[in-house]
């Protein structure tokens, strides 16, 4: 699918990658809040006896490792020693072995929290006219990614059942929640790519306690659930996805709002077999949706013009018109450059580490953090479009 800025996301990546690139010793490790890695650590109950890789040392050379255009451990030890010989300390050995330990003793919930802390800390600290009336937007997304064949990480994130044993590679499926006003990663969570509860909308269920009352979850049809859509109202959330495909839509239906726009009552469906009877009692038999069709207009050879339908629990026509829900959801592709950038740009598609945990690692240090004063973001430039309307 074709997008206005479809190149812009990758063009940043790409540009900022080469600015690291040209920048000497760890450019990270003035950018790492200090003060909230010390409470992690301390949180953590981690000890770091090394004087050389300390936790603040460590976090920042795995994310200038997976930044880097060249991510082997002796890139990275290389520009720690241009780092310290640049803050007239010593330099330390050349030999990765010290780095490939302190990595391995960083708790992984040290490195999520961060992505978490510092994406939330840019989206709050947004201006007021970068929301969208009002509110803060977030996206939801998924992708998977390889990594190397080892035991361990066969165990954890099995190969694909069609592939014979020995000529696959372990794949893990990912959903990240992305702000759309700022492009930074709010949260993400992890399983196998195949099995019980491995599907996105499963890991989109675990990141619930992420969003908070008064967003707006954007969404394709994959998240248009009944059950889902019903718990996020619960907790004061509103939602704009597309329709699931096996939702029918009869616009001659309901309270007409506008032209193929109205307002619905979707009927409870029966329980499905992964959910108990008391959480089934627990959900509301009704829900009262508003459905609209856009037209998504085509670019290019390779999109052709096409009419969808969105379902909203913004209900209000005059507050929330059927243009601004139109160009709200069109943003959506902006979650879908971002991993793409991560993937291709930043060399995310195949992961380097040997076990599951710094696997999960690996990826969170891989998840984007912009500068403070980003005035160049592409999600910044899309949603200043938007909100104009």
């Amino acid at each position: 699918m074709s997008h206005r800025n479809q190149g812009s996301v990758a063009s940043q990546v790409e540009s900022l990658q080469r600015q690291f690139a040209q920048a000497p010793g760890l450019p990270f490790a003035e950018l790492l809040p200090a003060e909230l890695i010390t409470q992690l650590v301390r949180e953590q109950g981690t000890e770091f006896y090394d004087r050389i890789y300390t936790p603040l040392v460590t976090l920042a050379m795995f994310v200038s490792q997976c930044q880097d255009a060249d991510p082997s451990q002796r890139q990275v030890v290389t520009r720690l020693i241009a780092h310290r010989v640049a803050q007239e300390q010593p330099a330390c050995s050349s030999n990765t072995g010290a780095y490939a330990k302190a990595r391995q003793r960083l708790p992984e919930k040290i490195v999520a929290d961060l992505t978490r802390h510092t994406g939330k800390q840019l989206m709050t600290q947004a201006p007021a006219s970068w929301s969208w009336h009002g509110r803060h937007v977030k996206i939801a997304d998924g992708s998977t990614a390889s990594m190397l064949d080892t035991e361990a990480n066969q165990e954890a994130y099995p190969q694909m059942a069609s592939q014979k044993p020995g000529i696959g590679f372990p794949i893990l499926r990912f959903l990240v929640i992305f702000s759309l006003a700022v492009g930074t990663v709010l949260d993400a969570a992890f399983c196998p790519y195949q099995g019980k509860q491995t599907s996105e909308l499963a890991l989109f269920r675990r990141l619930h306690d992420s969003l908070d009352d008064g967003d707006v979850v954007l969404g394709d049809r994959l998240f248009c659930s009944f059950f889902d859509i019903a718990e996020l109202r619960r907790r004061g959330i509103d939602v704009v996805m597309r329709q699931h495909q096996r939702r029918k839509t009869d616009f001659r239906r309901g309270v007409q709002m506008g032209s193929y726009d109205h307002r619905v009552v979707w009927e409870k469906p029966s329980r499905p077999e992964w959910m108990d009877e008391d959480t089934y009692r627990h959900y509301p038999d009704k829900l009262v949706m508003r459905e609209v069709r856009i037209h998504i207009k085509g670019k290019g050879r390779t999109v052709r013009p096409r009419t969808i339908t969105i379902a909203t629990t913004l209900h209000d026509a005059d507050e929330y018109r059927k243009a601004d829900l139109g160009a709200l959801y069109r943003q959506r592709w902006q979650a879908e450059l971002n991993l793409r950038s991560l993937k291709t740009v930043l060399q995310m598609d195949v992961l380097r580490c040997k076990t599951p945990e710094m696997v999960r690692k690996e990826i969170w240090a891989h998840l984007p953090r912009p500068p403070k004063n980003s005035r160049s973001s592409p999600a910044r430039s899309a949603s200043r479009q938007l909100y104009k309307r």
